[in-house]
C-alpha cells in the first residue's frame, strides 16, 4: 500500500491462472490515459507451480507480453489473487505511527492464522470513530513465501517490482467510481472468485471463494458427460437458462453457484452487522465467467441487490476507436488497471 513518485513510469501486471495480462498509463487530462494493453495465454497449471523451472517459463511469458506490446518501462506493480491473503479489518486506539504500527502488529498476532514471522505484514488505515479515538485499519497478510514466488518471477522478467498489492483491491479501484456509496464486488474468476465489499472508497471486507469459471465447466462435464471443450460451450450458451436443454446445464452449474451466492450472502450480513446505518446500494460483477447467461438476474434474486456488470475502463481515458475493444475485454482487464491506475488515484 506504499506509494511512490507520481512522475514514476510504471505498468500494471497481472499473473492469472489463464493468462498474463498488462496495461500501461500515463498522466492525462482528468483521467489517466491509455498508453498499452494486453496479454499471453498462461499454460493450464503453470501459475500454481511452485517449480524453478516453471517459475522461469512464467517469466518468459512476461517478457513476451511486455515485449510484444511496447513496454519500455522495467517498473511493474503486480497483483497477488485473494486467495494467496489474508484480510481483515481491526479496530485500533488512534495512536502515533510507531506505536500503531506495533498495535497492529500484535492485533495481527491474533487474527493471522500464521506466525508473524512467515508473512508480509501490510495496513492502511481506513477510517475513524466517531468520537475520534479508534482507527479503522485494513490489515494484510501473505506467506513470505508467496510473495517471494512472485518477486522472482518479476525479476527473472527483468522487471523492477514497486509494489505488489491484492487484486481485489485493484479491481475495485478500476470498477468502482470515487463515491462514499458503499458497493458490493464479486470479481469470478478460472478457479476462485473474491467478493469485496467497498465503502468511501475503500476495501471494508474481501474474501476468497474456490467456485470459478472451471468449477462450472467441469460440473457441467461431469454431470452431461462431456469433454471440457464441449462442457465450456454448454455452459456459456445455455448458462441459467432453465428452458434450453431441459435445464440440465441449469441443474449442473446450479449448486455451486448456490455456494459463491451463499459467501457473497454472507459477505453482505457482515456488512450490514458492522455498518448498521450504511445501505449497500448494488452488486457489482466483473471476471469472464460473469457472460453465463442469467447470470445477472439470478444473483440480484438470490442476494437481494440490484446487479451492475462493471465497467473496468470508467477511470481512464482511451480513443474512441478503441471503445468497442476495449468494453469487450472490461471483464478480463478489470484488475490489472485497477493495477495501472494505482498511483493516479492516490
Amino acid at each position: 500500500m506504499g506509494m511512490f513518485a507520481k512522475d514514476t513510469e510504471y505498468f500494471g501486471l497481472d499473473i492469472g491462472t489463464t493468462a498474463i495480462r498488462l496495461v500501461q498509463v500515463r498522466h492525462g487530462g482528468t483521467h489517466p490515459a491509455l498508453v498499452a494493453y494486453g496479454s499471453v495465454p498462461m499454460p493450464p497449471n503453470l501459475a500454481a507451480s511452485d517449480s524453478k523451472i516453471d517459475q522461469d517459463k512464467v517469466s518468459e511469458l512476461v517478457k513476451q507480453v511486455v515485449r510484444e506490446n511496447h513496454i519500455t518501462t522495467k517498473n511493474v506493480v503486480a497483483g497477488l489473487p485473494a486467495n494467496k491473503l489474508f484480510a481483515t479489518v481491526i479496530t485500533t486506539p488512534k495512536l502515533e505511527n510507531a506505536q500503531l504500527a506495533k498495535a497492529i502488529r500484535y492485533q495481527a498476532e491474533q487474527y493471522i492464522p500464521m506466525a508473524i514471522d512467515q508473512v508480509k505484514l501490510d495496513y492502511a488505515v481506513i477510517d475513524q470513530s466517531k468520537d475520534g479515538k479508534q482507527y479503522e485499519v485494513l490489515l494484510l497478510a501473505a506467506p513470505k513465501t508467496v510473495v517471494e514466488k512472485y518477486m522472482a518471477i518479476l525479476e527473472g522478467a527483468g522487471l523492477d517490482p514497486l509494489a505488489i498489492e491484492s487484486n481485489a483491491v485493484a479491481a475495485a479501484r478500476s470498477l468502482v467510481p470515487a463515491s462514499n456509496l458503499a458497493v458490493a464486488l464479486l470479481d469470478m474468476g478460472s478457479l476462485e472468485s473474491d467478493v469485496s465489499i467497498i465503502w468511501n472508497n475503500t476495501p471494508r471486507l474481501i474474501r476468497s471463494v474456490a467456485v470459478g469459471g472451471l468449477t462450472l465447466v467441469k460440473a457441467v462435464a461431469q454431470n452431461l458427460g462431456l469433454d471440457e471443450a464441449q462442457a465450456t460451450q454448454f455452459t456459456y450458451k445455455f448458462g441459467l437458462t432453465q428452458s434450453k436443454l431441459e435445464g440440465q446445464v441449469y441443474k449442473s452449474v446450479k449448486p455451486a453457484l448456490d455456494s459463491l451466492v451463499s459467501e457473497v450472502q454472507k459477505s453482505v450480513q457482515y456488512f450490514n452487522g458492522r455498518y448498521p446505518d450504511v445501505k449497500l446500494e448494488k452488486l457489482v460483477i466483473t471476471g469472464s465467467p460473469t457472460i453465463l447467461p442469467e447470470l445477472g438476474p439470478f444473483l440480484a434474486n438470490s442476494v437481494g441487490l440490484p446487479v451492475e456488470f462493471g465497467n473496468a475502463w470508467i477511470n481512464v481515458s482511451y480513443p474512441s476507436g478503441l471503445q468497442e475493444k476495449l468494453l469487450s475485454l472490461s471483464s478480463e482487464y478489470a484488475t490489472v488497471v485497477g493495477l495501472a491506475i494505482r498511483e493516479y488515484l492516490q
